[in-house]
């Protein structure tokens, strides 16, 4: 038995002993970051109902900031799951089956809490994409009745050239950013 501990791989430097329960622990850290950022966007949603720009550029910019802690999270799940199964690259929703008899409740119960804050969160971005190219094609015609454009919306390819540019005056607005 003794030899078996002194066998196991050691936690990296500054990371918890890789235990079930620190894995639960980190899993549950990453459902927090995960349900921080949905209502973040649904800040920014609210920033565009309400033609609000600061709470639309506020929550871009916190968006960006939750995703690198997010993206650590998930850095610091894949040593635990490398130290604990000696692969890193193990889904979530597959480690009760790979820990086996190791699994506990704990684990079992923020493995499906991660799962449904990660498909809560798609539901959000896909609500918050729709929100935004309706936003955008808001503007889009309102700036073409301004300008005295065609009624023919402007779109622009991967390298940001317009396609199919409307013929005889208008003007064009890049929208990309």
């Amino acid at each position: 038995m003794m030899m078996e501990a002194a066998t196991a791989p050691a936690a990296p430097r500054g990371t918890a002993a890789a235990t079930v329960e620190t894995l639960a622990a980190a899993l549950n850290g990453e459902v927090r970051l995960l349900d921080d950022l949905a209502a973040i966007l649904r800040r920014q949603r609210e920033g565009v109902a309400t033609d609000d720009v600061q709470k639309v550029d506020d929550s871009v910019f916190a968006a960006h900031r939750m995703m690198r802690t997010i993206e650590e999270a998930r850095r610091r799940r894949r040593t635990l799951i490398a130290i604990l199964l000696g692969a890193g690259d193990v889904p979530p929703r597959e480690l009760p089956q790979a820990l086996g008899a190791r699994a506990t409740t704990e684990l079992i119960v923020a493995v499906d809490r991660l799962q449904a804050s990660a498909d809560a969160l798609s539901r959000e971005i896909e609500i918050n994409r729709h929100v935004l190219r309706g936003a955008i094609e808001a503007g889009d015609r309102v700036v073409r009745a301004l300008c005295g454009g065609r009624g023919t919306p402007v779109s622009y390819d991967a390298g940001a050239n317009a396609v199919a540019a409307p013929a005889g005056g208008g003007s064009l607005i890049n929208q990309q950013v």
